[in-house]
């Protein structure tokens, strides 16, 4: 691996190919279709890869058109991999297509938070964040990318909230360390 967070195309492919072999055959994934929760769809469980075919570099930049930013490089290797993927961390992964601000993707829970004290300081926060990625009709968990957090190396910081619990999204330095830190999780 790179010294830097940010993994190339070949690293994504290695570290999802590892992650998937482990994940898509552990008790965990067995014991929620047993219990008629489908964490992974029956066409990605057929195929053996909880991932989606690779986006191509077309798609990634008409979503940057129309959301008139160039998305971080950790993010643009990882769709460059799998243009999706369902279930890590508890969270499923947008395709390229489906991403968007989460001001406009979730406009009615922003409007409901824009009032109250609590989420005062979050609210500009949120509204420069692009939403990737939830966990599809769980308890409410959102990964999200903070467009005016670019640091030195062009990368955005990312964070996994879970509104519900009351407390402020947990940051990471980038995509990266997000999708790292899920997967070490789900190991632990």
């Amino acid at each position: 691996m790179t010294t830097s967070s940010t993994m190339t195309v070949a690293e994504w492919r290695a570290f999802l190919t590892d992650y998937n072999a482990r994940h898509i055959a552990s008790d965990e994934v067995r014991e929620a279709i047993e219990e008629g929760r489908q964490v992974i769809s029956e066409e990605r469980l057929e195929t053996g890869w909880a991932g989606a075919e690779p986006a191509g570099e077309e798609a990634i930049v008409a979503a940057e058109e129309r959301l008139g930013v160039r998305l971080p490089s950790s993010y643009r290797n990882f769709l460059q991999v799998s243009n999706g993927w369902e279930d890590i961390g508890f969270v499923d992964l947008f395709q390229v297509g489906d991403i968007g601000w989460f001001a406009d993707l979730c406009a009615d829970l922003l409007e409901a938070w824009s009032e109250p004290e609590a989420f005062k300081e979050l609210y500009p926060m949120l509204k420069r964040c692009l939403l990737i990625g939830d966990d599809d009709g769980g308890s409410g968990c959102y990964w999200l990318l903070h467009a005016d957090s670019m640091g030195e190396n062009s990368e955005w910081t990312a964070y996994e909230w879970w509104p519900g619990d009351g407390d402020d999204p947990t940051p990471y330095r980038d995509f990266t360390a997000m999708a790292r830190e899920a997967v070490r999780s789900l190991d632990a």
